[in-house]
């Protein structure tokens, strides 16, 4: 089978190299996204310790183990 790969990948290689391409264009998509996403959890990280560790989520009195209720 792979005689028969090798034998029409070197009548037309075009087909191989597009995929190569995409191959490429996918994997330069994935870092960026992945670049992003870490400059953005850490921007929001920077966020939370500069607003003094309150929770966006609920108020102090409303969290978990809180004795203020």
């Amino acid at each position: 089978m792979s005689t028969l790969l090798w034998s029409l990948a070197k009548e037309n290689p075009w087909p191989g190299l597009a995929l190569a391409c995409l191959n490429l264009v996918v994997a330069l998509s994935l870092v960026g996204l992945s670049l992003l996403l870490g400059v953005t959890i850490s921007l929001l990280a920077g966020l939370h310790a500069f607003a003094g560790g309150r929770s966006w989520i609920a108020p102090k009195a409303l969290q978990r183990g809180s004795r203020a209720l």
